[in-house]
């Protein structure tokens, strides 16, 4: 059976170029350009692989494993406002990777990668779910302190 988060690794560099091309004007310039960097492309692959994780993982493992994907992001979050970037912002980032998510996956189904569609409607509400604990941990981190 395919699965939504190995089709996004199988395309995770068009899902990151699609992040960073949609990345609109409730980002500011520089986090735009910070995002079309390799630093953005890491920020993906990590993305897909704490999904990736999550969905594989046992039913008493998931919590853990989606703690842990919530960390990294809050982390990361929190070093993004030590350097003025605000969590509305960084949020703002988290919802137009749910959008470039969807454009890869409509791209998937001209492809036929997709499972059934009732599988493929299950799969994108657990992804939408993931999603909406990252935004969660991005809204509660607390910026880095600055050295």
């Amino acid at each position: 059976m395919t699965s939504i988060p190995f089709v996004l690794r199988e395309h995770r560099e068009q899902l990151w170029r699609r992040w960073a091309e949609s990345l609109g004007d409730d980002v500011p310039a520089d986090y735009r350009e910070l995002m079309s960097s390799p630093l953005g492309e890491r920020f993906v692959r990590a993305f897909v692989e704490d999904l990736i994780g999550w969905s594989e993982a046992e039913e008493y493992e998931a919590p853990a494993q989606l703690r842990q994907a919530c960390d990294r992001v809050a982390a990361d979050a929190g070093n993004r406002m030590a350097l003025g970037f605000s969590a509305v912002e960084l949020t703002a980032a988290l919802q137009t990777l749910r959008g470039a998510v969807v454009d890869v996956l409509l791209d998937a189904l001209v492809l036929g990668e997709l499972p059934s569609f009732a599988e493929t409607l299950e799969q994108v509400k657990a992804v939408d779910r993931f999603i909406d604990r990252l935004v969660a941990a991005v809204l509660t981190a607390t910026p880095a302190e600055t050295r």
